[in-house]
């Protein structure tokens, strides 16, 4: 590249800057000129998942930080298990049972336990001392590593779902012997690669301009914040002959006392002092027709089969862009960090239109 070229590539650059701050400020701008917020509800609960896909945590109050919801020691998916020999994600999609294992840390330990009692326990600073690092993969296959949490929880998940790898490691001891297979637990930290910065798109509203963000999390699916509400769950249920609950689509934030769909026309919400704004409706695939308590597929397809007959997304992009995967929630990033607790008011803004 001669000198003239490398000018026009800076030039190129500077602009591009420019233009992505202005658009900034502009929607900042046009932002602070909407209408004022309004009280649409209270906070019901508020959940933590510390594993990917394994049990929530229900808690009083938490965090919201930029890379979602804290409550002492927990955070929001910062562990997954992953294939050691690919880096793919697993998930209760593919391992049902996944979603029966409860999780706690305390004074630095994350313990997971399963149905049958039987627990395995890491040590997170010997995790972060050792600084394994792995690849790991997600949606799209877009990659977000993680420190690996060592063998014996690495064995303890391998024979719980069912997973080994095409080569197993027999490794013998003076004392005893253990077979450890390929699955692994990996823990995110904030000085890790990631590759999954989320930019929402234009096709994922009809008739609003999608709000000019960048949004990063751990290894939940897309936004560091999602949310429902109990009234939409309600006429849910109202079709189905067996009913759900909020734990089956896996909140952070579940809303009462609102209009069923209201989520639907929120852009910016308001908590206390916290400040979320929603950028996309929550699509939905296989994971909402597993039973938390049991781990058990519908063999019904349900509720997903119910929500596409009167949950897809209206002609348009959006339904060019999510076809066949109904809506529940709405998924959000952070504005303003603060405390939020049960039984708090939330207060939103609206979009002109529905979507």
């Amino acid at each position: 590249m001669n000198f003239d070229d490398k000018k026009v590539l800076l030039v190129v650059i500077g602009t591009s800057v420019l233009v992505y701050n202005a658009a900034i400020r502009i929607w900042n701008y046009v932002n602070s000129r909407k209408s004022p917020f309004i009280p649409v509800g209270t906070i019901q609960a508020l959940y933590i998942y510390p594993v990917k896909s394994c049990k929530a945590k229900s808690v009083f109050s938490f965090y919201c930080d930029l890379l979602g919801p804290s409550s002492g020691e927990l955070l929001d998916r910062h562990f997954m298990v992953i294939n050691g020999d690919t880096g793919r994600f697993y998930t209760a999609r593919q391992k049902p049972s996944m979603i029966m294992i409860d999780c706690d840390i305390q004074e630095g330990i994350l313990t997971l336990q399963i149905p049958s009692g039987d627990t395995v326990k890491v040590n997170l600073m010997e995790v972060k001392n050792n600084n394994d690092v792995r690849q790991a993969t997600l949606h799209e296959n877009l990659r977000t590593d993680g420190l690996d949490c060592g063998n014996e929880v690495a064995d303890f998940l391998s024979r719980f779902i069912d997973e080994p790898s095409k080569s197993c490691l027999l490794l013998i001891t003076v004392y005893k012997f253990s077979l450890f297979l390929d699955t692994r637990l990996v823990m995110y930290t904030r000085n890790l690669f990631t590759e999954r910065t989320c930019i929402p798109k234009q096709s994922w509203w009809n008739n609003n301009s999608v709000p000019i963000r960048k949004d990063d999390c751990a290894y939940a699916d897309l936004s560091p914040y999602m949310i429902t509400t109990q009234a939409s769950l309600d006429k849910l249920n109202m079709r189905l002959g067996k009913e759900v609950t909020n734990l089956h689509f896996r909140p952070v934030i579940v809303i009462d006392h609102c209009a069923a769909w209201d989520e639907d026309k929120w852009i910016d919400l308001r908590i206390g002092n916290t400040e979320l704004q929603c950028f996309k409706p929550c699509t939905r695939c296989v994971m909402v027709t597993i039973d938390p308590l049991t781990g058990i597929k519908d063999k019904e397809v349900q509720p997903l089969k119910t929500l596409r007959e009167f949950r897809l997304a209206p002609y348009g992009d959006m339904r060019d862009e999510f076809k066949d995967s109904p809506i529940f929630g709405v998924n959000c990033g952070l504005n303003r960090p603060g405390y939020i607790h049960i039984g708090q008011t939330v207060y939103a803004r609206y979009k002109r239109s529905e979507f």
